[in-house]
């Protein structure tokens, strides 16, 4: 039991860790393709504010605890369900990373711990799972991609007489703040999700059942070792998913960049903090990104990368979940 604990905790870090591996780049890869902040600058940055937003509040982690699936009450078989499940996600997110496409971490988890919970006898809500967790993560980014096509038609017809080098310069600098509160949003958003399965973890692990999230308080070690774990992911992360989404999709000036991240920063935090549901950082920034191209000058979104994305957000919970659900079986067979 001790040993599969300590697996589970490992996972569940390796987990966030991964996520703020593969997300960092799209965070701030806004900024650096629009020379507001150097890579380095960025990242440490990133990881800062990642870190801080890990430690604020746990909506969210109780959004994502209640509403997964109901998770098997022996302390032993949970415990293969995190392992499992978060296995899958991870697998996941190793492989979109390296195929250089973003992936929504709560997409890979909700995916991950469906198909490794029902391998091991758990019970799915799936009307419960589809109205507070599925259809939020569906319907912010298209939500996100029209307000910023409207706030970029805006604030261009408003600039359009500006001269372009202090505008530019002055959206720099507006893009550096903004990147600071995007990543503080990312820390917010995806950090509460991996410390509430680490959190139903350490409870299994004592023994302590978890009902209708009496129990599911984030207790601050939980909180500080997913934080840390995000924010090392994140200042240690590479640039290959940042030049799909910020180079190689769209055309980004600085203006546009900063309307992108703002708009993003804005539904990331007011989804966290005003109704503590989740929404995917990475494709909030993808569909602020694509918005921006509807209006002002030289708009361009490239199919050719925009489907493979597409793509990849509809297979992002059912291959985590049919990973899963191979690990959970290959444990179960295995007598684990």
């Amino acid at each position: 039991m001790e040993i599969l604990f300590l697996v589970a905790v490992l996972t569940t870090a390796g987990f966030a860790f991964v996520n703020g591996f593969h997300d960092a780049g799209v965070t701030v890869g806004n900024a650096v393709r629009s020379r507001a902040l150097s890579p380095r600058i960025a990242l440490l940055m990133a990881g800062t504010f990642n870190f801080v937003g890990a430690l604020m509040g746990q909506g969210v982690a109780l959004t994502v605890a209640e509403n997964t699936i109901t998770l098997p009450h022996e302390p032993h078989r949970l415990l293969l369900v995190i392992v499992a499940g978060l296995g899958g996600a991870v697998a996941w997110g190793i492989v979109t990373y390296i195929a250089a496409l973003p992936v929504s971490s709560t997409y890979t988890l909700v995916g991950g711990l469906l198909g490794a919970g029902l391998v091991y006898g758990a019970v799915a809500d799936f009307s419960n799972v589809v109205v507070r967790l599925i259809l939020p993560l569906l319907i912010a980014p298209v939500v996100v991609l029209v307000m910023s096509a409207l706030v970029t038609l805006v604030v261009t017809r408003l600039a359009e007489n500006a001269a372009p080098k202090p505008l530019f310069r002055n959206a720099r600098a507006a893009d550096a703040i903004v990147t600071g509160i995007l990543a503080l949003g990312h820390g917010v958003q995806d950090a509460q999700k991996s410390a509430a399965i680490l959190m139903i973890a350490v409870l299994a692990y004592q023994g302590i059942d978890f009902v209708d999230g009496e129990s599911t308080d984030v207790t601050w070690p939980v909180r500080l070792l997913i934080a840390a774990a995000l924010a090392l992911g994140t200042v240690t992360s590479g640039w290959r998913v940042m030049r799909t989404v910020a180079v190689r999709l769209v055309s980004l000036d600085p203006l546009k960049s900063v309307l992108a991240n703002g708009v993003a920063a804005t539904a990331t935090l007011a989804a966290a903090f005003a109704v503590a549901v989740p929404v995917s950082i990475v494709y909030s920034v993808t569909a602020a990104n694509v918005g921006t191209q509807f209006s002002g000058r030289r708009g361009v979104v490239r199919l050719r990368f925009l489907l493979p994305i597409v793509a990849t957000a509809l297979l992002a919970i059912p291959v985590p979940a049919l990973l899963s659900a191979g690990f959970a079986w290959i444990l179960l067979v295995a007598g684990v």
